[in-house]
């Protein structure tokens, strides 16, 4: 497999997100080529059907709603399973994403997906208003098997901001967490709300798949 080329992401380029609109297409799939040898573009999907956000907002807890950022695409998510604190979302796809406190650890369905994540640090850190983490991620290669990249984590408040979800304001704590491996380096961005819930996040999930805009209802 080819080696993978270091990225750096201007800080810009990652807040194009603030607004529950269309989004620039952007992400680490465009940019990180060297774990992507045979997977160029993902196989077209039939377009879900976004739940309304009047629902959304009657029923708490109930969905989330996604922008896969490579494809400027939205789509809504509905609970699937629990398992020892991971919760597991679909949508009409059967594109799955799991989540451990709002840290995306999973996907299925994406052009190459995130096997599984390490990021119980990543959360200790955010609920102590900051800090350092290390994370583990793994990815399928070309060849089927898994690669997996630690990455080295800084986490750090960026203060308070009241974010516009679906017409409605909330008032959070902002997050950025930068985070560097070997061959891989990336910038996730949460919103926090009062309670210490994860309302909104920009998350990485692999070179090829860019990132998620996520916002939970």
């Amino acid at each position: 497999m080819k080696q993978m080329i270091r990225i750096g992401f201007g800080f810009v380029a990652l807040t194009l997100l603030v607004s529950c609109g269309s989004l620039n297409q952007g992400g680490i799939g465009s940019r990180l080529t060297g774990l992507v040898t045979g997977q160029s573009a993902a196989v077209a999907k039939p377009a879900p059907s976004l739940v309304p956000a009047e629902e959304m907002h009657a029923n708490p807890g109930k969905y989330l709603r996604v922008n896969t950022r490579n494809l400027n695409a939205w789509s809504s998510l509905v609970q699937a399973a629990q398992n020892n604190g991971r919760v597991t979302w679909v949508d009409q796809t059967n594109t799955s994403m799991t989540f451990e406190n709002g840290l995306l650890v999973a996907t299925r369905g994406l052009v190459r997906d995130l096997m599984g994540a390490d990021v119980s640090g990543s959360w200790n850190a955010i609920r102590n208003g900051g800090g350092t983490a290390q994370r583990r991620h793994d990815f399928l290669s070309d060849q089927d098997e898994i690669s997996t990249e630690l990455l080295q984590c800084s986490i750090v408040s960026e203060g308070t901001e009241v974010i516009t979800r679906a017409e409605k304001k909330i008032s959070t704590r902002r997050f950025r967490e930068k985070c560097e491996g070997e061959r891989l380096t990336f910038t996730n961005i949460y919103w926090v709300n009062q309670r210490g819930a994860m309302v909104r996040s920009l998350q990485a999930v692999s070179p090829d798949a860019g990132y998620l805009q996520i916002d939970v209802f």
